[in-house]
Parts: structure tokens; C-alpha cells; sequence
């Protein structure tokens, strides 16, 4: 009697059942090969080590919680929740789990999904901030609305959201956890022009979220300082290598990267002059 409790919930249903279809909201047995992945699974990519770690647990201890499947066209099921307990068995090699049968409408089964992988920080914050922009999209719900479903506050669903205006780099490296949530709030802040440069700055500093909130204003400063320098330094080149050319007097005007360069020439001989040197260079 230990034993079949130490091996987990699928120890208790007989084997030699082989394959047993509950009755809705009751637990059974169903094929791996029966479940497909659910299409509104927000988590796009699994930690590999935790998942090993996770299917040896299910060799020696299976799998206690059961999978919450729904079911789809034909003779198959599609998963609502638990997406790393199925891999996990996959990996382990076995060929049945244990599962509850729900009927959802697909609202429900990308709540449900959502709901599960973020009360177990299985999401990436990216992963949390796509899952909660297809229930506002898809499903026409507002943020005080999915925040009620979820269990967060509004302001959280918001932030979250706002992390998918960054700049499609700054995403990347949000999901790939080189920078936090919270970096990519204090990134927002500053200009859209701005923004991946920022991110950049913290990466090579290694700036904690506090640091980089810090900075941020700052940072568009220094960078807008910078640029006018630049600038300022290019127009006098340009307006020294133009006079070189023409022997005229030039002008280069510039302003938040847009400008114009001007020729000046007080009678007909110097209009030629400029003709004559275009031509030159042709």
C-alpha cells in the first residue's frame, strides 16, 4: 500500500485498464500519444535541467497532480494544463498519465493555461506579457478584467504589457533573462531613440534595476549632449571641405539630425564656378 502511494497517482489506477476515459471532472488514463499541446500554452520554451529533474522525479515518484485535458476533434485531447508534467513523462518514457477531463471554451483554456504558469513562475516575463496580450486581444478583455482572472493587481497586468513596446532587441534580451522586468520598466523611461543603447549601458555596467531607474533620464541627457557634439564637430568638417572644393563660403545648418548645406556666391562668375566644379567631379 506505500509503495503504490510512493509511486504517485498513476500507481493507483490499474494498470491492466490500459487506457481509461474519466467521466467529466473525474481522473483516468489516457496515451501520450492521445494529448496534444495545448495551442494557447503561453510558456514558449522549457528549462532542459529542470525538466530532467522533473522526469526523474516521475520515474521514481510518477505523477501525483494529474494533467486537466480537453476534448478536441476526432479521438484525441488537447492539454489545458500541465505542458511540463507531459514532456517530463515523455521524457521519462511513459506511455500513459493520468489526466481530469474538462469542457472549457477556449477563453477558459488560455486562462487556465496562463493561470497555472504564472502561479508557478513558469513564464519568462515576455512569455507573461504576450499570454496577457492575447486574453486583452483575442478575447476583447480589459486589464482590471484579466488582473480579476489572473489574481494580480491592474497595475501589474499594465506594466507587464508595456514591456512589448521595447524595442524588438531589448525583448530578446528580457526573455532570454539577461535583463529583469524591472530593467526593461527603467528602460522605458527613457526616449524610444534611446532605448537599446540604454539597454546596452546596463548590460556592460551590470546595473541593478535601482541603478539603472536611476540613470535613465540622465542617460538621454548625456546621449542628446553627445549627439550635438557629434553633430556640431561634422558640420564644421563638412562646412571646411566644402569650402576647400568651391572656395565659397558654406553653411551646414542642423537640427535633431535633419539640416541643410548652403552655398552662398555673390555674382555670375562664382554661380560658374560652382558649375564648372560639379562638372569636374562628374
Amino acid at each position: 500500500m506505500n509503495e503504490k502511494l510512493g509511486r504517485g497517482l498513476s500507481a493507483l489506477i490499474p494498470d491492466a485498464v490500459g487506457e481509461s476515459t474519466p467521466n467529466q471532472g473525474g481522473i483516468g488514463v489516457l496515451p501520450v500519444a492521445r494529448i496534444r499541446a495545448n495551442r494557447y500554452q503561453p510558456r514558449k520554451s522549457f528549462d532542459v535541467e529542470k525538466l530532467r529533474e522533473l522526469s526523474q522525479s516521475i520515474l521514481e515518484n510518477g505523477i501525483i497532480q494529474p494533467l486537466i485535458v480537453t476534448k478536441s476533434e476526432g479521438s484525441d485531447y488537447e492539454l489545458i494544463a500541465g505542458e511540463r508534467r507531459l514532456e517530463a513523462a515523455k521524457l521519462a518514457g511513459l506511455e500513459s498519465v493520468p489526466v481530469v477531463i474538462r469542457s472549457v471554451s477556449e477563453k477558459e483554456q488560455l486562462q487556465m493555461a496562463i493561470i497555472e504558469n504564472v502561479q508557478r513562475e513558469d513564464l519568462d516575463p515576455i512569455e507573461e506579457a504576450l499570454a496577457y496580450q492575447t486574453m486583452a486581444e483575442d478575447f476583447e478583455l480589459t486589464h482590471a478584467q484579466i488582473a480579476q482572472i489572473i489574481g494580480k493587481d491592474r497595475a501589474t497586468i499594465s506594466n507587464s504589457l508595456r514591456l512589448l513596446k521595447l524595442p524588438a532587441e531589448v525583448i530578446e534580451m528580457i526573455a532570454a533573462s539577461q535583463l529583469s522586468a524591472g530593467h526593461g520598466r527603467a528602460i522605458l523611461m527613457a526616449k524610444e531613440e534611446l532605448q537599446l543603447p540604454f539597454a546596452q549601458h546596463i548590460l556592460k555596467y551590470q546595473l541593478n534595476v535601482r541603478q539603472a531607474e536611476g540613470k535613465a533620464k540622465d542617460f538621454s541627457l548625456q546621449e542628446n549632449r553627445a549627439a550635438e557634439k557629434r553633430y556640431s564637430d561634422n558640420s564644421r568638417f563638412l562646412e571646411q571641405e566644402f569650402r576647400k572644393v568651391f572656395n565659397l563660403r558654406v553653411k551646414v545648418q542642423e537640427s535633431r539630425g535633419k539640416g541643410k548645406i548652403t552655398l552662398e556666391y555673390n555674382n555670375p562668375y562664382e554661380f560658374e564656378q560652382i558649375i564648372e566644379t560639379l562638372e569636374k567631379m562628374r
